[in-house]
């Protein structure tokens, strides 16, 4: 066997192409979304000069591309609806098959449309599904064996969530841990080469910089561990409440059946808009919230407004249904509640020397885990994101007591929840009733292979 027909060569091929790809859509997702995000604070900021009438100028264009953003999903790619992880979840394990390129569009301009309109969604769900969708177009033309296919899918993947967050690193976790489960030397190769290339070149075009610039200090002495599990604890019971929350919207927005899908997202995407003529800031995916939380420019009373109102417009954006993820407004909610429990220990306790940062820092991770159950993604994504490696004990601790208690009360991680709303949409007519009331077609989903 010559060297370029080897295993490992086509499969390293493509996964390194596939990052490449990757890396410049997801490049470009990001910096458009930045654009988008200072076109959102311009058009508000004008807004104010009508203090009477302007609300109605923010109300009106959200409303308008949340809508669009539904349309894209409803009449080119209904499974590009919402984060797009638990679909590419259930292609991994043979569920269903990926879905047709035409994804990528939908994700991209959808994503733009309904993060740019302010929904508290994250662009990682996009960039994920996108990612998957180009592993596959690069795998069916270099690799010949339907194994090595979905393994360089799931790089492809990977590579995604490894742009969204500058995380090279969490972006190969994600594969291992929550999207096949497995951990072998082809998915290893693969996962690595596409992550590394993708964020290589997303860097390239964007700057070679930490998402969240904060300040280091000295490690946590062991004894003071136990403040971290107890935060833990509390961001178990949290996220449990938060994937209850999410689901709760998405069945009762099910049931509204008298209004389109089109319509509901206007009318969150409406409420969005409101909420940014009077708080600009806190709508959007929130990375510029966290990083004034990380860098201890928020107030007490700040603390708790971001996390009262980002808990209650984040199940409300997700039940939307437009392209948008989830983890990033959970690493902004983290980070808010656990700066928040700092705050309340430096108060009751102030000669000890705890720092609100750490326990923000270690809070991402911890709701993370809670919700998503994923720890070591929660963690090296914490870390990647901050720089702030002198954590890692107090992270692993936390998100420890995030996973207890979230299992303790019976919580599914909540991508296990939507994948199987997601299937029992499928199996039981849920396409259909939406293309009826909404007047357009859905393409059909069938099952593919499992990933072995």
């Amino acid at each position: 066997m010559s060297l370029l027909n080897s295993r490992v060569v086509r499969l390293a091929g493509a996964s390194l192409l596939a990052g490449i790809l990757v890396g410049l859509v997801g490049g470009s997702f990001r910096y458009l979304l930045a654009s988008a995000d200072r076109l959102r604070d311009a058009m508000v900021h004008r807004a104010h000069a009508w203090p009477h009438t302007g609300w109605l100028l923010p109300v009106f264009v959200c409303g308008i591309a949340a809508a669009l953003a539904r349309i894209l999903v409803v009449r080119f790619a209904p499974l590009a609806a919402g984060s797009g992880v638990q679909h590419v979840e259930a292609v991994m394990t043979g569920e269903m098959k990926l879905a047709p390129p035409v994804i990528v569009p939908v994700k991209f301009f959808g994503g733009l449309l309904a993060l740019g309109s302010g929904l508290a969604l994250g662009r990682e769900g996009p960039t994920v599904q996108m990612g998957a969708s180009l592993g596959s177009l690069v795998s069916r033309s270099i690799v010949r064996e339907d194994e090595d296919r979905r393994v360089v899918d799931a790089a492809g993947a990977g590579a995604g969530l490894a742009v969204a967050f500058n995380a090279p690193i969490g972006g190969a976790v994600f594969v291992f841990e929550e999207l096949t489960s497995r951990f072998t030397p082809w998915l290893l190769i693969a996962t690595l080469a596409s992550a590394s290339v993708a964020v290589w070149v997303m860097r390239m075009m964007l700057g070679n910089a930490l998402d969240f610039t904060l300040k280091q200090v000295s490690a946590t002495q062991t004894w003071r561990l136990f403040p971290f599990l107890a935060l833990g604890a509390l961001l178990g019971m949290l996220g449990v409440l938060y994937n209850a929350s999410i689901l709760a919207l998405l069945h009762l927005s099910d049931r509204a059946a008298a209004i389109s899908s089109v319509g509901r997202a206007a009318f969150i995407g409406a409420v969005i808009g409101l909420v940014a003529w009077f708080a600009p800031t806190l709508v959007g995916g929130g990375d510029m919230l966290t990083q004034g939380i990380l860098s201890e420019r928020a107030t007490v009373a700040a603390l708790l407004t971001i996390f009262l109102l980002r808990f209650l417009i984040g199940p409300w954006s997700y039940a939307a249904a437009t392209p948008g993820g989830l983890f990033a407004p959970l690493l902004l909610l983290g980070a808010s509640s656990g700066a928040l429990f700092g705050e309340v220990l430096k108060h009751l306790m102030p000669t000890l020397g705890f720092s609100s940062v750490a326990f923000a820092v270690v809070g991402m991770s911890a709701l993370f885990s809670a919700s998503v159950r994923a720890p070591l993604t929660g963690i090296v994504l914490a870390v990647e994101m901050t720089g702030r490696a002198d954590l890692s004990l107090a992270l692993l601790v936390g998100s420890l007591g995030a996973m207890v208690m979230a299992t303790l009360l019976g919580s599914e991680p909540i991508y296990v929840s939507l994948k199987r709303r997601m299937l029992a949409q499928q199996a039981g007519g849920g396409d259909t009733v939406t293309r009826q009331r909404d007047g357009h077609d859905r393409p059909s989903t069938e099952c593919g292979r499992k990933l072995d």
